[in-house]
């Protein structure tokens, strides 16, 4: 009886996983995104960045695996076959953990519309992977998530690395994906049979997605990471004091949606100021612009001014800088933040005023 207690509770957990394998796939998918919401620290923190290297690792073994068995270069053996099994589990859990940690980060960063355009494809090709028919596809599905993944690793990674983002840290981890995706070609596919099969569900598949970074970076529409906007506002005067930053403003009640005036009542010789709270990785030494823009009744929207600040990271809740315009019209602004390489990373609208009136004005007051 001992000895087949344990063969008959294996049968019926293997009925069971059967039976209801998309079920625990999507249960199992949305604990590692649960998980990984629970315990997602900074996007600098050095344990994030080991553990999302170590899933990495596991999950493009995984998939080494995989391929070998679909091209015929590997056996298991009857006992590696039955843990075989319930690898999708364990896939699940790991692609569940890294693309909601991507997600966030993305998500922290965006501002463009464009920039959301991404993130609702990283979102729905997770969800895709949980629908059956796309499973089905298999292997070509799970080479694109990887590489989405190792491609948004090393996104964030370099730029914590070198202090900046830009150019030269883009262009370092597309070169690093293509490094290590043709470090495991080589040593694991070269001159193997099922070329065809090859190509068509694993070089083809990673080869798009290497494109799509390339143009999502040089169209904009991948999220500046790691560098966010935490909380922006307009103002009328800024004043530092006792280490906050304290924003003037005549804000309504019930505007409760906006941050300072940006319903901009102005007098003579009034300024008017953007202040800002902007997170960056600890030692992250960069320019952001401020460019401001203007709603011309004949010409449209055109870009006025570029204010530019300098940023330093490592604070929890984010650099604080501020910057005015002394010279404006009345009419409707749009402040744009951009990074040193051109990526939207927030905006804020307003609308100025001329305040005709004479009589002393109370203000609130923003701490940030």
């Amino acid at each position: 009886m001992e000895t087949r207690f344990p063969s008959a509770l294996k049968s019926r957990f293997l009925g069971f996983y059967q039976k209801h394998e998309v079920l625990l796939s999507v249960a199992v998918f949305v604990l590692g995104f649960v998980f990984d919401l629970l315990t997602l620290g900074r996007i600098d923190d050095l344990l994030n960045l080991v553990q999302q290297a170590v899933y990495l690792l596991l999950l493009g073994t995984l998939l080494v695996v995989e391929i070998k068995l679909k091209i015929g270069a590997l056996t298991l053996s009857p006992r590696a076959k039955n843990f075989w099994e319930y690898h999708d589990l364990f896939v699940h859990f790991l692609f569940g953990s890294l693309l909601s940690a991507y997600t966030i980060f993305y998500y922290t960063s965006a501002s463009a519309l464009t920039s959301f355009f991404f993130i609702l494809l990283l979102a729905g090709l997770m969800l895709a992977n949980e629908v059956p028919q796309i499973q089905r596809l298999g292997l070509p599905v799970r080479v694109i998530l990887y590489t989405i993944c190792l491609l948004s690793y090393f996104a964030f990674f370099y730029p914590i690395l070198l202090g900046h983002v830009g150019f030269v840290p883009f262009w370092l981890g597309i070169v690093s994906s293509i490094l290590v995706s043709g470090f495991v070609w080589q040593g694991n596919f070269r001159g193997r049979e099922g070329n065809q099969v090859l190509k068509k569900h694993v070089l083809f598949p990673s080869l798009a997605v290497h494109l799509l970074f390339l143009v999502g970076y040089y169209s904009s529409l991948i999220p500046p990471v790691p560098v966010a906007v935490k909380k922006i506002g307009i103002y009328y005067d800024v004043l530092k004091q006792e280490g906050k930053y304290l924003g003037k403003h005549q804000q309504s009640a019930w505007r409760f949606w906006e941050n300072g005036s940006q319903e901009f009542w102005a007098r003579p010789g009034d300024k008017v100021y953007v202040l800002l709270s902007i997170f960056s990785p600890a030692r992250f030494e960069d320019k952001i612009f401020l460019r401001w823009y203007f709603d011309d009744p004949k010409r449209g929207w055109f870009l006025e001014d570029t204010i530019p600040l300098s940023i330093l990271g490592g604070r929890d809740e984010g650099f604080r800088g501020f910057a005015s315009k002394q010279y404006y019209r009345v009419g409707s602004w749009r402040v744009v933040v951009e990074t040193s390489d051109g990526r939207e990373v927030g905006r804020i609208s307003l609308r100025i005023a001329e305040d005709t009136s004479a009589g002393e004005r109370t203000f609130k007051i923003d701490s940030f």
